[in-house]
């Protein structure tokens, strides 16, 4: 067989893999709400080319946030910080430069290291104490926040100069720069689940720890990897929040661990760790974004949306669970199979 008929063979074996039919219904539904949107907004102006950039643009920084997140929920932790962390990463970051005492890139390398360092934290403190994730983030996002207050004095860091202002609202082939910084995230995030032997090891430590500690798998490095990398790109977004704002706010980034989380589930990241890809994450944020702007454009009050999207990640979490026992169904059916066929040697 020639090797274009192999990769085609290879192409079409993904689309039935459970990896892919974990968030296929999730691409079905994004293009039947379109559609619906595209019908009932007023004068359709769901389906304008602007609008639909505006919503990619408007989830570049729960997109970021999602990246990290899936690192974390794929070795089967959680991290309720990265809202705050990405709020005081801003506020620091806008505060060296308003203040003159460092410029755009060195205030976006020191923001990417304190979200580091704070990831860094929270790692060390799950992998090493035994305190579980849930808790121990949350004690991390009410400190974080204090200290997001702390910074800003209480009230928001503005007059931000154009040079930083520009990487919130500035365009780079017509494209808006968050969304690059945005897509720039998920294919790092995608490169590292799929091609390297840490992605390997945060799939194998969510899926069983004793089975990955037997195989020679240091857990405890894997979870501080894991909440390092989530506070990297926790520390980018929030400097990209805050030059799309305009500005730094003490509350920046509340709240946002939730769509960060509710994306993950609605692409098929199983809340017990060991199974999710990049791609079902991307349409997870990219649906979340559709929806948020479908209530905007129907004119829902705020009150109700607030409604909408706990029933979503309810639904998120019903719908995470019955796709993982799908897929574990099946991958047992396949490995039935497969030994099935296999001779059982002599001893």
């Amino acid at each position: 067989m020639s090797e274009n008929g192999k990769k085609k063979i290879k192409a079409l074996g993904y689309f039935h893999s459970a990896d892919f039919l974990s968030y296929s219904s999730i691409i079905l539904f994004i293009i039947i709400l379109s559609l619906v949107l595209g019908i009932v907004t007023p004068n359709h102006s769901f389906m304008t080319q602007s609008n639909i950039l505006n919503v990619i643009r408007q989830v570049a920084v729960y997109g970021m946030l999602a990246v990290g997140m899936a690192f974390v929920m794929i070795h089967g932790g959680i991290d309720l910080s990265v809202g705050s962390t990405a709020g005081l990463c801003g506020a620091v970051s806008c505060l060296l430069v308003v203040n003159d005492i460092a410029g755009v890139i060195p205030s976006m390398v020191v923001s990417i290291l304190l979200g580091a360092l704070i990831g860094l934290f929270n790692g060390l403190v799950i992998a090493y104490t035994g305190i579980p994730p849930f808790v121990a983030t949350l004690g991390t996002q009410i400190t974080v926040r204090g200290f997001a207050y702390i910074v800003c004095n209480g009230k928001p860091i503005g007059n931000l100069p154009e040079s930083l202002k520009g990487l919130g609202v500035n365009r780079f082939l017509g494209i808006p720069i968050p969304i690059l910084f945005m897509l720039a995230m998920f294919i790092i995030g995608g490169i590292i689940l799929d091609k390297t032997a840490l992605g390997r090891s945060f799939y194998a430590v969510g899926g069983n720890q004793t089975a990955a500690r037997l195989a020679g798998v240091d857990i405890n490095k894997v979870k501080v990897l894991a909440y390092t990398l989530c506070g990297i790109m926790a520390g980018l977004a929030g400097l990209i929040l805050a030059c799309r704002n305009a500005s730094a706010q003490p509350t920046a980034g509340n709240t946002f661990e939730t769509e960060a989380i509710a994306g993950n589930a609605m692409g098929g990241v199983a809340f017990t760790g060991g199974s999710g890809t990049i791609a079902g994450v991307f349409f997870g944020i990219f649906l979340m974004g559709i929806i948020n702007n479908g209530m905007n454009l129907l004119g829902i009050n705020s009150y109700w949306q607030y409604v909408v999207k706990g029933l979503i990640i309810i639904a998120s979490v019903v719908y995470s669970m019955n796709s993982n026992k799908f897929k574990n169904r099946k991958r047992k059916k396949t490995k039935n199979q497969v030994s099935g066929n296999q001779a059982v040697p002599i001893q």
